[in-house]
C-alpha cells in the first residue's frame, strides 16, 4: 500500500476554514477515486501547519488521484492560507490500528533520514520493539510507519487519545525513538505533534 503525504504551512487563523474545505470537498473527491483506502488530516493550531496523509492501493492509483485532483488541491491549499504543498509518496509498511483514529485524537510524527540499507531492519524493529513499548502507555491507539526505500527516509506516526496522553508519553517515547533511530542509521529525528482534524478508513488493514 502507498501513502501520499502533503505538508502545508498555512495560517493559524485559517485552520478551521481549511479543515472544513478538506471535509466538504477533498474527502468526497477521494472516495470517488479508484484505489482509495483512507485519509488523515492532522493540524497544528499553534503554527498553522497541516498534514494530509492518504492511503492508496498502489503507486498507479496514487499518481492518478494526484493528477486528477489538481484544482481541488489548489483550492483547499488556499483555504488553509498556504502556498504550494510539499508532496511525497511512501510505502506504508506498518499499520497497527488496535483502535480507530478519530477527530480529536493527537499524533506524534517522527521523521527520520536513515540508511537505505537498513530499512528492513528498521521495519522489523518498529514492529517488535516500538509498538510493544508504546502499547504499554496510557492512551495509545495505534502506530503507522511509512518508508522510502530509495532514500532511507521514514515517518512514524503514533496516535493517542488526547494531547495529555501524548505529552505524558514523551519521557518514555524518547529512549524508544533513540533506539529506533540508531537501528535505521538515522540521527537527529524531527518530532512534531498534531491534532487529528479528520480521519476515515475505507479498507481493512492488518493490526
Amino acid at each position: 500500500m502507498q501513502a501520499r503525504v502533503l505538508r502545508l504551512n498555512g495560517s493559524r487563523e485559517k485552520i478551521d476554514e481549511g479543515v472544513e474545505a478538506y471535509k466538504s470537498r477533498v474527502a468526497p473527491a477521494f472516495r470517488e477515486r479508484d484505489g482509495y483506502s483512507g485519509a488523515r488530516l492532522i493540524v497544528d493550531r499553534r503554527t498553522g501547519a497541516a498534514m494530509s496523509i492518504t492511503f492508496w492501493r498502489d503507486g498507479e492509483t496514487s499518481r492518478a488521484s494526484f493528477e486528477a485532483m489538481t484544482s481541488i488541491r489548489a483550492e483547499t491549499t488556499s483555504s488553509f492560507g498556504a502556498g504550494t504543498p510539499e508532496a511525497n509518496v511512501y510505502e506504508a509498511v506498518v499499520q497497527h490500528r488496535p483502535q480507530p483514529t478519530e477527530a480529536g485524537n493527537w499524533v506524534r510524527v517522527t521523521t527520520l533520514s536513515g540508511d537505505p540499507t537498513k530499512v528492513d531492519e528498521g521495519i522489523r524493529h518498529f514492529e517488535s520493539g516500538v509498538i510493544p513499548e508504546m502499547s504499554k502507555l496510557q492512551g495509545f491507539r495505534g502506530a503507522i510507519l511509512l518508508v522510502d526505500r530509495a532514500t532511507g527516509e521514514a515517518i512514524a506516526f503514533t496516535v493517542w487519545d488526547s494531547e495529555r496522553d501524548l505529552e505524558a508519553s514523551s519521557s518514555q517515547a524518547g529512549p524508544v525513538r533513540a533506539t529506533a533511530s540508531e537501528v535505521m542509521g538515522a540521527s537527529d529525528p524531527h518530532v512534531e505533534s498534531y491534532e487529528v482534524a479528520f480521519a476515515e478508513l475505507s479498507a481493512p488493514v492488518g493490526t
